[in-house]
């Protein structure tokens, strides 16, 4: 499967209201090569990340179980760390209204890191806080 372009992720969006963004093939391989090679049947892989129009939702500890709403993202940014570019988002909780808490979205999805930052910035700008 080929990387989504940020065009591609907001007709997704537009279109049904939710993307779910899973691992990449490289990823998967690396978590199941039995699996990966077709020896052993694994279940349907789950989303790592699902933006919607709610908001958006991590599957790292620490992110909130029910997403973060668009209003409580405060910012998103890359992180280069050797070859690999991280996500990381920072939020404000219910609980802590006036700290901001910073959580890193999984790496090695099926869409570029970069884009993906780019395309919730931008949706961000349009459903919640401009940064």
């Amino acid at each position: 499967m080929e990387a989504k372009t940020i065009d591609a992720l907001r007709a997704e969006l537009a279109r049904d209201g939710e993307v779910a963004i899973g691992f990449n093939r490289a990823k998967q391989l690396l978590r199941n090569p039995a699996g990966f090679l077709g020896l052993r049947r694994s279940s349907p892989p789950s989303p790592q990340v699902i933006v919607n129009n709610f908001g958006l939702w991590a599957a790292v500890d620490g992110f909130p179980e029910g997403g973060v709403p668009w209003a409580r993202i405060l910012e998103v940014h890359i992180t280069k760390v050797n070859v690999s570019s991280y996500i990381d988002v920072s939020i404000r909780t219910p609980d802590t209204p006036d700290r901001r808490r910073s959580l890193r979205l999984p790496h090695m999805l099926t869409v570029d890191p970069e884009d993906l930052a780019k395309w919730i910035v931008m949706e961000l700008m349009e459903r919640g806080n401009p940064i």
